[in-house]
């Protein structure tokens, strides 16, 4: 199996945004073939955010992503995140 692991934190009062928007693409991601989970962590104390996505293989991964791409591009995130985000991938085993 193969996950991505999206770290990141909402500018100050837009952490609703984000939120919706991880949630959003999570439920994208899981209609996707190969998806065996999406997942949005948000941690209380800090709002940090973490979109966690596990599939079948690498290229059912880089299938979903190509597949929900409209999906993030219509939150227009680049308003949304404070710094940088950090995209992190796995072999799950």
């Amino acid at each position: 199996m193969f996950c991505g692991m999206l770290l990141g934190r909402a500018r100050a009062g837009r952490q609703g945004d984000l939120l919706a928007a991880a949630q959003d693409h999570a439920e994208a991601l899981r209609l996707q073939p190969g998806c065996v989970g999406a997942y949005v962590l948000v941690e209380r104390e800090t709002g940090a955010h973490v979109s966690l996505s596990i599939f079948t293989s690498e290229d059912a991964f880089n299938r979903g992503m190509e597949a929900t791409t409209p999906i993030i591009g219509k939150h227009h995130l680049e308003n949304v995140w404070d710094g940088p985000s950090t995209l992190r991938l796995f072999d799950v085993r």
